[in-house]
């Protein structure tokens, strides 16, 4: 991913290459870490198996399909990766920890909207949450306007994101923009064995996940990511023309 991520950034380094680009200097970092944004969306909770979640990737490489036809006068890059986390999200509902109250809203709404779209089960205790972590250049604006409400979850925005449904955060200014963008890329590199119940960074509980969990969350990444994780990869290019809107009922016709 960072590689994917580098690729991107070189007509924007090229600024300094008359000034023999040094990477360390304040000019540097505080231009890119200024003009980048750390941007992460939600698809959904999806069963444990191959097909529900595919379904999900299928839905979502759809929806920026959709957005990258538009006309609009925007013109931007976003490049990032997918990331499959399992969610034991009946504890995670029924949990009265004060510090979960904003993610326990927030499944309560993926979970309604996957189940509407038939990708999880009623029955299932745990679900995988399919979601993406990326790094742009455009502006918080511009996601807003080319996004719509693409991303929101049956007519309404998910709860706590930004306008367009999705989180937008700066890089740290206080660390290097080379930093920054290797944290970027290490996101979904994780080693989960325990569930995170309050979802506060990286807090993890005492609850390892069973070994058929465990197992399952292996296996669907073994079937999924293809070579060099390339299906989990994504860069999409928006273009500069006349401006017109994507709802999310548009996505999910086109799914």
């Amino acid at each position: 991913m960072e590689t994917q991520i580098r690729k991107r950034l070189i007509d924007e380094e090229a600024i300094f290459a008359g000034t023999s680009l040094d990477r360390t200097s304040s000019e540097f970092n505080d231009h890119m870490n200024a003009n980048h944004r750390h941007v992460s969306g939600y698809v959904g909770v999806f069963s444990l198996d191959q097909a529900s979640v595919l379904a999900g990737l299928q839905f979502d490489r759809k929806r920026w399909k959709k957005l990258k036809e538009r006309k609009t006068d925007r013109a931007f890059w976003i490049a990032g990766n997918y990331e499959m986390e399992l969610v034991n999200y009946r504890f995670l509902v029924s949990s009265l920890n004060t510090g979960s109250k904003k993610k326990q809203k927030q499944i309560a709404q993926l979970l309604s909207y996957s189940r509407d779209m038939g990708w999880i089960n009623k029955g299932d205790n745990v679900g995988v949450l399919l979601h993406w972590h990326a790094v742009t250049n455009a502006t918080e604006e511009a996601l807003e306007d080319v996004l719509g409400d693409a991303y929101w979850l049956d007519g309404e925005r998910l709860y706590k994101t930004s306008a367009p449904g999705v989180y937008v955060q700066s890089l740290h200014s206080n660390k290097s923009f080379d930093v920054n963008i290797g944290k970027m890329a290490s996101y979904a590199l994780k080693s989960a064995t325990r569930y995170k119940h309050t979802f506060i960074g990286s807090d993890c509980g005492n609850e390892l996940m069973l070994q058929s969990e465990l197992s399952g969350l292996i296996n669907l990444y073994h079937q999924i990511q293809k070579r060099n994780w390339r299906a989990l990869l994504f860069t999409h290019t928006i273009g500069s023309r006349e401006m017109t809107v994507l709802t999310n009922k548009e996505a999910d016709r086109s799914d």
